[in-house]
């Protein structure tokens, strides 16, 4: 059996609580039927997964020191999800055990431009308040909050959280992800101390009950942040107060000839930009980046393996 902890990185440039799970990644062209109806797969994975685990392993292949807080279960998932991102170089010195809680699990149906999920929270969900670091200035120099709806225990925390943050000079990043219950309560009360947000089409359009994924990032950037939208095959926008900028998909690097599946792009795409971002990049270079990883995770199965292996300075 490995040990969690590691000797920490004395100063990590980012730090983020990891919705640890592992994903089991089916492709094929599928729809389950119940009624013990039996369906031939194309392939599968077995991957690290979590949004977190993912935009931190990205980051440091990106060669950001990064670092994760989490729980893992006593058993054989914990045990990959850990070696996975050790072996991606995040620091997981602040990870622990947990023996009354199974490391969590995500089963995905996927097709090259969409995928059904079935989680099992576990581990997802079991990080709470007392595991975060004391010393907030001497551990980070950046916070992202990844899965912000399936870490219930942390959700009525992350205000009082972000604001120790701001008093450090701790810059933080949010990408809320879906939420399972399609409520969308407490994100806005957080806003005004998220220097990034990085929502999806579908989930900026959410969040504010807009239309139009335009007007809802305008709506989420009076809040403050720098508002980036991943729209998918059509590119990105940001929006800065009243400052828009726009990548255009078709006039960027195209994606691979064949996708395996769109796991984690959306992950790698917010390490991408958070990256350049926190080497102080114009917001065209990080949406550019951001996009090259997306776009190179496509390649692969899972979030993880397709990832760019590119350091960035």
């Amino acid at each position: 059996m490995f040990t969690a902890s590691k000797t920490p990185v004395d100063r990590l440039e980012v730090l983020t609580v990891s919705d640890m799970c592992v994903d089991l990644v089916l492709t094929g062209n599928v729809h389950p039927q119940f009624h013990q109806i039996e369906q031939i797969v194309d392939n599968y994975a077995l991957e690290i997964g979590g949004s977190a685990n993912i935009f931190a392993s990205q980051l440091a292949k990106l060669g950001a020191r990064v670092g994760v807080v989490g729980r893992i279960g006593e058993d054989a998932f914990g045990e990959f999800a850990l070696c996975r991102l050790q072996a991606s170089g995040v620091d997981t010195s602040r990870v622990k055990h947990d023996s009354t809680s199974k490391t969590g699990v995500g089963v995905a149906l996927a097709e090259p431009d969409d995928r059904a999920i079935l989680t099992y929270l576990g581990t997802i969900d079991s990080v709470q308040p007392s595991d975060l670091p004391s010393a907030v200035s001497a551990a980070y120099r950046h916070w992202h909050i990844a899965s912000y709806f399936l870490l219930r225990r942390l959700c009525s925390f992350w205000i009082e959280w972000a604001q120790r943050c701001k008093e450090a000079g701790v810059t933080l990043s949010l990408d809320t992800n879906w939420d399972p219950e399609n409520r969308w309560e407490g994100v806005n009360e957080l806003l005004p101390f998220i220097d990034v947000l990085l929502p999806n089409e579908n989930e900026a359009i959410a969040l504010t009950g807009e239309i139009d994924f335009l007007k809802a990032a305008r709506r989420l950037a009076a809040y403050g942040p720098l508002v980036v939208v991943k729209l998918g095959k059509k590119g990105a926008i940001a929006v800065r107060g009243d400052q828009v900028f726009e990548l255009n998909a078709s006039e960027v690097e195209s994606g691979p000839v064949k996708v395996a599946d769109s796991v984690g792009a959306g992950d790698n795409f917010d390490a991408g930009f958070i990256r350049a971002w926190l080497l102080g990049r114009s917001i065209s270079e990080c949406l550019s980046l951001a996009h090259r990883c997306a776009v190179a995770s496509l390649a692969k199965p899972g979030g993880i393996e397709g990832q760019l292996r590119e350091p960035v300075r």
